[in-house]
C-alpha cells in the first residue's frame, strides 16, 4: 500500500526545496521556500504497516519550481536498515531504482519501528511506532440529488473511537471507476484526516460524498488507518498546501512537516489498515 503515488502529480509544485540553511531544531519541522533558489533535494517515503511484508522505501530528488516535472529521478545505491524495538534488524534490498524492500520485519501494533538511510553522503533517520488497529465497523450509502438535478452518493463509515488519546486516523477511497474519477478519491479529495481531540471512546460516523461519475453498481472500497502523531502532522499539512490558492502572490509554499532528521522530505510512516467494500444501490 504505497502512499507516495497519492500525491505525486499535486506535490510536483508544492514539494521543493530551498537550499539546507537552517539548522534542524527538531526532528519535526517545516521548511519555507526561497523560488528564486529552489533545487533538487532528497524525498524518502517508508512505510511499515500490519498487512503482510514486503515494505517499502522509496527515494527520489524533488524538482525544480520554475521546471516542475511529473518524473522524480530515482535515487539509487543508498543503504537503509530498518528496526524495530524488540531488536529485529532489516537491511533493505533495491528492487528497481530508488525502491527499497524489506525481508524479514514484520508490522505489528504497538511496535515501534526506526529507518536509517545513508544516501548520496547523508544519513536520514526516522522513528514511527504503529497504533493499535482501529476497525470499521459497517458501511452504508444514501442517494444524494443536488440543486441542479444531479445524482451522487453519500457514504457512511461507522467505527468506534478507542477511548486512548491521541488516535489518529486517515481515510482512503478507490472506486470501480477508476478511469473517470481519481483512484484514491470518490470527490476530488486525495485523502481525509481525522483525529479524535474531541471524540474520545465515542461512536463514529463519518461521511464522504462522492462525485456524479459514481453510479449505482459501483464498488466502492474503504480502506481507515490508524496513524500516529507524526504521519498525522505530515499529511494534514500536506492537505494545507494542496488547498492554497497557489496565485504567484501567494506566501510562498511550504514543505510538509517531515519526521526525517537530516534536511530529507517525505515522512516514515508504521500504520494499520482495515478495508470494507460496499455496492452501490
Amino acid at each position: 500500500m504505497n502512499i507516495h503515488a497519492m500525491f505525486v502529480n499535486r506535490l510536483t509544485l508544492f514539494i521543493l526545496l530551498a537550499p539546507a540553511a537552517c539548522c534542524l531544531l527538531s526532528c519535526q519541522k517545516i521548511v519555507s521556500i526561497d523560488l528564486n533558489e529552489a533545487s533538487p533535494h532528497i524525498v524518502i517515503e517508508g512505510v511499515v504497516t500490519d498487512s503482510l511484508g514486503p515494505y517499502s522505501v522509496i527515494l527520489s530528488m524533488s524538482g525544480d519550481y520554475f521546471a516542475p516535472s511529473s518524473y522524480f529521478p530515482p535515487v539509487s545505491g543508498a543503504h537503509i536498515i530498518m528496526t524495530d524495538n524488540m531488536n529485529q534488524q532489516d537491511t533493505l534490498k533495491e528492487i528497481v531504482s530508488g525502491t527499497y524492500q524489506t525481508s524479514t520485519i514484520k508490522g505489528i501494533p504497538g511496535t515501534s519501528y526506526q529507518m536509517k538511510v545513508a544516501a548520496q553522503g547523508t544519513d536520514y533517520d526516522a522513528v514511527s511506532t504503529m497504533p493499535q488497529k482501529v476497525y470499521i465497523d459497517s458501511l452504508y450509502s444514501m442517494i444524494r440529488t443536488s440543486f441542479g438535478g444531479n445524482t451522487g452518493y453519500d457514504i457512511y463509515i461507522m467505527f468506534k473511537d478507542p477511548p486512548q488519546t491521541n488516535n489518529y486516523n486517515y481515510y482512503r477511497v478507490n472506486a470501480q471507476s477508476s478511469a473517470l474519477i481519481p483512484t484514491d478519491s470518490i470527490d476530488g479529495i486525495r485523502y481525509r484526516l481525522f483525529t479524535d481531540e474531541l471524540t474520545k471512546g465515542q461512536e463514529m460516523t463519518v461521511r464522504i460524498r462522492s462525485g456524479d461519475k459514481v453510479a449505482k453498481g459501483d464498488t466502492i472500497t474503504i480502506e481507515l488507518l490508524s496513524i500516529d502523531k507524526a504521519a498525522y502532522d505530515y499529511f494534514n499539512t500536506l492537505s494545507k498546501i494542496l488547498s492554497s490558492d497557489q496565485s504567484p502572490t501567494s506566501l510562498a509554499p511550504q514543505n510538509p512537516t517531515s519526521n526525517i532528521s537530516g534536511g530529507a522530505l517525505g515522512y516514515f510512516a508504521a500504520y494499520t489498515v482495515d478495508t470494507k467494500k460496499i455496492v452501490l444501490h
